[in-house]
């Protein structure tokens, strides 16, 4: 039961950052997803001590070449950067989720759960405080900056792949 609930709330995550429909612009969706996925993996490899430098790279690079409607811009970008991350953070929550038993993995998916419903009441309200016409787009820049943060907070503490050999703790004095 547990194992199911983590895989249905992981699964609805995955859902919610694909694009529905068939269309050229899902194929560029598409494309542009793809290139935004490579933007963001070369820029954390490039900061690995500063990843929290790279949030926002792939909205500003997109609010740069938005046309003249820049409060339309501010929130498709954000969106789109957004989606790269929540694909990060799903994986992330599926490598945490794979050493834990079925109670953790029960209990994992309850607080993320928790944790989307905080981070959708703190950016609307964030957002709503605004001034008029910029409310949508700092929201969705709220909400961006969210989830990279626990996307990143989530893959610094996920089990490493490769063991390390197991040495003596050492005390420093």
């Amino acid at each position: 039961m547990a194992a199911a609930l983590f895989v249905a709330i992981l699964g609805g995550l995955a859902l919610s950052s694909l694009a529905l429909g068939t269309s050229p612009a899902l194929a560029q969706a598409s494309a542009t997803l793809g290139t935004d996925r490579a933007q963001l993996a070369a820029c954390l490899r490039e900061n690995r001590s500063a990843a929290p430098s790279c949030i926002g790279a792939i909205a500003v690079g997109c609010l740069g070449s938005a046309g003249t409607d820049r409060r339309a811009a501010e929130v498709s970008c954000a969106r789109r950067e957004e989606t790269v991350w929540r694909e990060r953070l799903t994986q992330a929550l599926q490598v945490s989720g794979r050493t834990l038993d079925a109670g953790q993995r029960s209990r994992l998916a309850a607080l993320h759960l928790s944790w989307e419903g905080f981070i959708a009441q703190k950016c609307a309200f964030y957002g709503s405080i605004q001034r008029e016409g910029w409310q949508l787009g700092r929201q969705a820049g709220c909400e961006l900056r969210e989830v990279a943060l626990r996307a990143l907070e989530l893959e610094r503490a996920a089990p490493s792949q490769t063991r390390r050999p197991q040495s003596p703790p050492q005390i420093f004095r």
